[in-house]
């Protein structure tokens, strides 16, 4: 799978999940389009366009669901770019392993430490949830079925690259590491054999349906209708 072809599968996946749309709907066309193509997706104007693409296609406009989709897709976009970039075989070579950590914090709906060890994580010294890049463990943790953060709808979970040194350090072998490199070809990359879980994402989609999970996000309110003006610098900071 290409760069490109992972971060269409991963926009599409937001939307049905999110938004519950089905592949014939006109609606998610474009709002994959809106959310790709947009420059900054996370505007009024694009919130405003994928209200518009949901009205049109008769669909009902729920606020917290469409800023849920739109902070989703920006999380999970933004972890695939980080983690792609990790796999660069120089990085690997010095940065072999990841640490699950709080990086926000956030009421969790979810026991990590539990989930980790009843996905098969290893647990090293004071609770640290450490495994390589490559290990299956991300994976089977992530409500997404993605090897990256976000791992879960609403979490403050994320992760910390932990170096060579201190992988041995805490009781990883050598033996834990890749030789060198990736088995990810050239341009090329593997999420997952087959497409994300359908039975996970079915069981989180009904779950933001009936309430079960909640939605939460943060608004922000801007009006890009009305022009900004060019704020000039004094002419002394702009001699410097």
């Amino acid at each position: 799978m290409t760069e490109s072809a992972a971060k269409e599968q991963i926009t599409y996946t937001i939307i049905d999940v999110l938004l519950r749309l089905k592949p014939q709907d006109k609606a998610r066309q474009q709002i994959f389009q809106i959310l790709s193509v947009e420059k900054s997706a996370n505007t009024a104007t694009a919130r405003c366009m994928i209200k518009d693409a949901l009205r049109q296609n008769g669909h009902a406009v729920e606020h917290e669901r469409i800023q849920c989709c739109i902070d989703t897709f920006h999380d999970l976009t933004n972890g695939f770019a980080r983690w792609f970039h990790g796999l660069r075989e120089d990085y690997w070579e010095q940065y072999p392993a990841k640490e699950l950590i709080e990086v926000a914090s956030m009421e969790e709906t979810v026991s990590w430490l539990e989930r980790w060890q009843s996905c098969g994580g290893r647990i090293y010294s004071s609770d640290r949830m450490v495994a390589t890049i490559d290990d299956p463990i991300w994976l089977k943790i992530s409500d997404f079925g993605l090897p990256f953060p976000p791992f879960a709808l609403n979490s403050g979970m994320g992760w910390s690259a932990v170096s060579r040194e201190d992988f041995i350090a805490l009781g990883g072998t050598v033996d834990d590491l890749a030789p060198g490199g990736t088995d990810f070809g050239s341009g090329q990359v593997k999420i997952k054999e087959k497409r994300f879980d359908p039975e996970r994402l079915k069981l989180l989609s009904d779950q933001l349906a009936s309430g079960a999970a909640k939605f939460r996000v943060t608004v922000e309110i801007v009006k890009d209708e009305q022009p900004r003006k060019k704020i000039q610098k004094p002419r002394n900071e702009q001699a410097g």
